[in-house]
């Protein structure tokens, strides 16, 4: 929550940013966010023989302004996971768990409170999952599963704000439920 706070705060207090949305136009992003897998990951660290590795969730979005408030488009995002774990279990096993997340989707936003400082939007992205699942350990007797496959991934898009330092480059930020993330900020270019 403290970033939303530093983001929200940093926003409104950029008076100089050009932000309303016009039909027509498009919005490449750069974004990296913070997900729900990976908070959950976080927490197996309370076991002394873990070590979580949860780097934060990569995304590139597209947005098309269809009309003034509405526009549609696409994202793609990957996160990985990792799990060490040492001396586990009466055998003293180390071995690892790897995850990787791989999410491809179509997005709608609706834009509302259009302004010259500020773009908000909220909207829902319909998507697929797929997830990767790799155990490695050094016992050659142990055969660990291995697991691959989509899944399903909507994701509801609650709150989104952008705001430009230039006519094409600026920030953004967003409050989402659902994969790939929960909280993601970023750079966009809009051409």
């Amino acid at each position: 929550m403290k970033y939303m706070t530093a983001f929200l705060f940093t926003f409104l207090s950029l008076g100089s940013l050009v932000a309303q949305t016009q039909e027509g136009q498009s919005v490449l992003g750069i974004h990296t966010g913070f997900s729900l897998a990976g908070a959950l990951f976080n927490l197996s660290e309370i076991d002394a023989n873990v070590d979580a590795s949860t780097p934060p969730a990569v995304q590139l979005t597209y947005d098309y302004a269809v009309t003034d408030r509405v526009s549609v488009g696409g994202g793609v995002s990957y996160q990985s996971f990792k799990l060490a774990y040492s001396g586990y279990g009466e055998a003293k096993e180390n071995f690892d768990v790897r995850l990787s997340r791989f999410n491809l989707g179509v997005r709608s936003l609706f834009h509302y409170g259009n302004s010259e400082t500020m773009d908000m939007y909220s909207g829902v992205r319909i998507g697929v999952s797929n997830w990767s699942l790799d155990v490695g350990t050094d016992d050659p007797n142990f055969d660990p599963p291995k697991a691959n496959g989509p899944a399903f991934a909507p994701q509801f898009i609650l709150f989104g704000m952008r705001g430009y330092f230039t006519e094409s480059l600026g920030i953004s930020g967003e409050l989402a439920v659902g994969a790939p993330h929960i909280v993601s900020f970023g750079l966009n270019y809009r051409f």
